[in-house]
């Protein structure tokens, strides 16, 4: 099977506000976390945005990721993207091209992964799924977890998480000072 084109992007235009300031300029072993970011992604997408900054502004600021994702399926070009918040270091190269396999393999417009109730914000989604997920954003339904869960989505559970080789901690995400301190002490495996 050829390997589709997918489009990543990675959602940077929150407010930061439990960890006091923008998380996506955090060091993070020498370079942005940002920067960091892009290039992970980059691994498994054609081409990486940025939503949330100057080149590519959030649509609706302040609506959270749910309205990031609409604006990053607004512009794309390709069908299959792949969408991760900035504040994951701890994703995997092996990890994304796992989920760009299995994203190519569905024809359900939505991947996410379920560890325990949660679901973290490192999806496939189609451009098909635009008109559904603007419909809840101008509607104030901006919760992550219902369109999940209300789409025809496919779960990636976390004993198949386990079986693929991947521990639930590469979901670890940097909310706050302290997540950041003790994240930035250890050695990234990208």
């Amino acid at each position: 099977m050829k390997a589709l084109k997918m489009t990543g992007f990675i959602l940077a235009g929150g407010k930061s506000s439990r960890m006091g300031r923008d998380k996506a300029l955090l060091d993070w072993h020498g370079r942005p976390l940002l920067d960091h970011m892009i290039a992970l992604l980059g691994t498994a997408a054609t081409d990486v945005q940025v939503v949330g900054r100057d080149r590519l502004p959030d649509r609706w600021p302040g609506r959270g990721p749910l309205s990031g994702i609409a604006t990053a399926l607004e512009i794309t070009l390709t069908d299959e993207n792949l969408v991760v918040a900035v504040d994951l270091p701890f994703l995997t190269t092996g990890f994304l091209s796992y989920m760009r396999s299995r994203f190519e393999r569905t024809n359900r417009p939505l991947l996410a992964c379920k560890i325990e109730s949660h679901f973290p914000l490192c999806l496939g989604i189609r451009r098909a799924l635009l008109p559904e997920v603007q419909r809840r954003v101008e509607n104030g339904n901006l919760s992550m977890h219902a369109l999940i869960e209300e789409s025809d989505s496919e779960i990636v559970s976390e004993e198949e998480l386990r079986h693929a080789g991947f521990e639930p901690s590469i979901f670890r995400n940097i909310n706050t000072p302290e997540d950041y301190a003790i994240g930035n002490s250890k050695i990234g495996d990208f």
